[in-house]
């Protein structure tokens, strides 16, 4: 229960009357951003009819069509509350939600034209060029918005939030810190410090709680925050309860378990209700849709690749002696072993206890080897795979059962990797960590950017993450 009250200023020294609030904020972001579509759908309509008709165009109609796109593509962000300075901050408007979202929109005009018959007098190349442009300024719209956001907090143009934090002096030393420079910039911290209510009584805890609803009030405190040990969940109850009096927000501050967690929630089953502090990585609408995506592609690149693939082959043959592939027990989806395809490209098939990683100037990797390897080629049969449902194109890259079973022993997070099917390429191989991993420490870097692949995985994320495969220099390197 509250005992101290230590005052903690982590904002800036300009007054918060002369900042912008909240709520302006978020009303200019949606004005912005509608102003922006109007403006794409204008000049994307004026450029279109100088290209193939005399003039620019009735701009009235371009400005017309604009302002319905940017009413349906503003009003979802606007109902769930998105144009906060925190969803900003914090990035909750992803890419792959802004390109639903703008698509949904033009399903919508079409169906709008549709209804009203108006479909015939609008061109469609124009709405192609205005779905692109318009899709373009809006992401593009949306970075603007948050590097100006994070300047103003910086320079103290933005209101700060007042936070009122409850618990040990560790606990809010702790919580400042997580808070961050940037969030700090813009919060105001009241820590009340706190210990048990052992051998208190009854009049002095109600005297504390009377002070800590007054103090809250007097402040003007948007957030408080209960930060005491879980155990004491009676003192927890007493002072929540205490505090909903209070036009603020009142949270228990997360455990340990919890804090780890990307997005902790409720859940409920019938009746029961619990707190979720992991989810499947994929829903089943999600996996449907990664799958369709790596049969038609993997079919379709099989077929046009056969002469290529038919010619790496007779190359490994003339080469060496030994098989055209190299057949490889790894561990797939949920740790399912599979026997991963790939072209021989050394004169060893290690599929044991140990498997010696290939290195640098590798004696063993033959001279057709070290082509294919330098380019990925070798990888190109594992298409099979995919198509026989064992891969992905895109996931984290499958490693032998042997350096598997020695990293998951080692690395607390490694097994999570194969929540997702493995992959052809990753997130992790187009920054460069791919070949031998000469250190535990190389690993583990590797094992993070799977972490983030699989807990932020998007359709969009997929196509990039091909896109770079064959574009970034950084996606062959290591291939030894």
């Amino acid at each position: 229960m509250p005992s101290r009250v230590q005052d903690i200023d982590a904002g800036h020294p300009l007054a918060d009357r002369f900042a912008i609030g909240n709520t302006s904020f978020a009303v200019l972001a949606f004005l912005a951003e509608c102003l922006i579509i109007v403006a794409i759908s204008v000049a994307s309509g004026a450029a279109w009819h100088l290209m193939f008709y005399d003039g620019v165009g009735a701009l009235e109609d371009y400005a017309a069509v604009g302002g319905i796109a940017a009413l349906i593509y503003t009003l979802p962000f606007a109902f769930r509350d998105e144009y906060d300075i925190e969803d900003f901050l914090e990035g909750r408007r992803a890419t792959s939600r802004m390109l639903l979202i703008w698509t949904y929109a033009f399903l919508a005009l079409a169906g709008i034209g549709f209804l009203t018959k108006t479909t015939a007098y609008f061109s469609r190349g124009w709405l192609v060029l205005f779905y692109i442009a318009g899709l373009h300024a809006v992401i593009a719209a949306e970075a603007v918005i948050t590097i100006s956001l994070k300047q103003a907090i910086l320079n103290g143009r933005v209101q700060r939030r007042r936070l009122m934090l409850i618990g040990s002096e560790a606990d809010i030393a702790r919580a400042i810190a997580d808070i961050g420079p940037l969030s700090s910039a813009r919060v105001v911290a009241t820590g009340l410090l706190a210990d048990t209510t052992a051998g208190k009584r009854a009049e002095d805890i109600d005297s504390l709680l009377a002070e800590l609803v007054t103090r809250a009030r007097s402040q003007r405190v948007d957030d408080i925050v209960v930060m005491l040990d879980w155990a004491l969940a009676a003192e927890i109850e007493r002072i929540v309860t205490a505090l909903r009096v209070l036009p603020a927000g009142v949270h228990v501050g997360a455990s340990s378990i919890i804090g780890r967690s990307a997005d902790p929630h409720i859940v409920r089953f019938g009746a029961a209700t619990a707190l979720s502090v992991t989810s499947a990585p994929l829903a089943p609408v999600q996996m449907l849709t990664k799958r369709l995506l790596d049969a038609t592609l993997a079919g379709l690149a099989l077929v046009l690749l056969a002469p290529v693939l038919l010619g790496i082959a007779v190359a490994i043959k003339l080469d060496s002696p030994g098989p055209v592939f190299f057949r490889q027990r790894r561990r797939g989806y949920n740790h399912q072993e599979f026997r991963i395809w790939k072209f021989r490209t050394m004169t060893t098939l290690d599929d044991g206890a140990v498997v010696r990683q290939a290195s640098r100037d590798d004696v063993r990797v033959t001279r057709t080897g070290r082509w294919l390897r330098r380019f990925n080629l070798d990888e190109l049969p594992q298409l099979i795979n995919v198509l026989m449902g064992e891969m992905s194109l895109v996931g984290p890259r499958p490693h032998a059962v042997a350096h598997d079973v020695h990293y998951e022993q080692r690395i607390e997070e490694y097994p999570r990797r194969l929540n997702v099917k493995p992959g052809i390429t990753g997130w992790a191989q187009v920054h460069g960590y791919r070949g031998a991993t000469e250190t535990e420490d190389d690993m583990r870097r590797r094992v993070e950017y799977d972490i983030y692949y699989i807990e932020n995985w998007s359709l969009v994320l997929d196509l990039y993450i091909l896109a770079l495969t064959v574009l970034s220099p950084r996606a062959y390197q290591n291939a030894y």
